[in-house]
This record gives C-alpha cells, sequence and structure tokens, in this order.
C-alpha cells in the first residue's frame, strides 16, 4: 500500500498567558491570521485525505483555519499533544534544546513516549486518509520528536526544532524526504 504524503503543521503563534498553562494557550487574532494565511499557502494538491490535530486551543484553531480552507473536518487527537513538561518561562528554549540532545529534564515527558504517541497518531490519520494527503496540526517538540524517530539519526531535532516559525508546514513524502511545504514566512 502506497503511503500518502503527510504535511507536518506546528501550530501558528498563541498568546503566551504565564498564569495559564501553555497546554491552554489561544490563538489571538494575528494568531488566527497566520493560520488562514498558511492555510492558503499549504501544497497540498488535490485535497486532503485526512486532518487531525492536537487538542490543544492553539493547535486546534490553526487546524480549523485549514479545515475551513479545504473544506474538511478535523479530528481531535489527544496523542498529538505538545511534549509534556513544566513551563519554564525565560528558560525555557534553553531546556528544550537540552531536551531535543536527549537529557532529561526533571518532569519532561520521556522522547520515547512523544514519538510512540504521535506516530500512532500519524499512523491511524494515514489508515484513515483513502490514500489521499494527510495533514497534522501539532506542536514544535513532538514534531521534532516524532520526525527524530521516523527519520532516524541523520535528522537533527534540535536544529528543525529551532527553524521552526510560527505557523509552519512541512512536507514528507513516501520515501521519507522532509521539505518545507511552503515558502518560508514571517515569525512571531
Amino acid at each position: 500500500m502506497d503511503v500518502p504524503p503527510i504535511t507536518y503543521v506546528r501550530h501558528a503563534m498563541p498568546v503566551v498567558a504565564e498564569a495559564v498553562p501553555p497546554s491552554s494557550w489561544h490563538l489571538d487574532d494575528l494568531g488566527r491570521s497566520a493560520a488562514r494565511a498558511l492555510a492558503d499557502r499549504l501544497e497540498i494538491g488535490a485535497g486532503i485525505g485526512a486532518l487531525v490535530s492536537s487538542t490543544e486551543p492553539k493547535a486546534l484553531e490553526t487546524a480549523e483555519a485549514i479545515a475551513e480552507r479545504w473544506s474538511i473536518d478535523v479530528v481531535e487527537d489527544p496523542r498529538l499533544r505538545e511534549a509534556e513538561r513544566p513551563w519554564v518561562g525565560i528558560g525555557y528554549r534553553a531546556v528544550a534544546h537540552r531536551y531535543l540532545r536527549g537529557d532529561q529534564p526533571e518532569g519532561w515527558e520521556p522522547q520515547a513516549e512523544v514519538a510512540e504517541r504521535v506516530t500512532a497518531a500519524v499512523e491511524d490519520a494515514t489508515a484513515t486518509a483513502g490514500g489521499g494527503p494527510v495533514v497534522v496540526v501539532s506542536h514544535g517538540l513532538a514534531l521534532a520528536v516524532h520526525l527524530g524517530d521516523r527519520l532516524g539519526t541523520d535528522f537533527d531535532r534540535e536544529s528543525f526544532w529551532s527553524g521552526l516559525t510560527f505557523p509552519d508546514a512541512w512536507a514528507l513524502a513516501a520515501d521519507d524526504v522532509l521539505h518545507r511545504s511552503l515558502p518560508r514566512g514571517p515569525t512571531r
């Protein structure tokens, strides 16, 4: 059976609210506008066979923009959530880099668990896509870990994550060649 192409989308930039867990952050008007612009620029082809999203609001709101543009329903899958970790505020990027290099910061979900659940969600979406392209809307760390697990040691999780924008999209062809799925846009 041929594996359909998969487009991995990192959500648009949410409103960062220090008093609110990152898993509850939403998009503001600028984030929703960026999600709509991404949806318009996605290079999918004839149509989407399956659109699956993390249940976290920032990802789901990004997926809803894609669903509206491509006239497809969003399937919510909690397995696509971000790697579970405590919010560390200003030092977050440094700890995230350590995590992606293979350290296990205290309180962070083991990478093997992230890879297992995200891979299972992607495989389930692929199975229901009827051979059409699959769009997966998730989060930077979760996608970097999943793709690193899928593509092996030649894939640099840390560099991939560092280079992601809000939002961003990457396509994975059936031969496991990964490429940016839209022109590089502004970050926020």
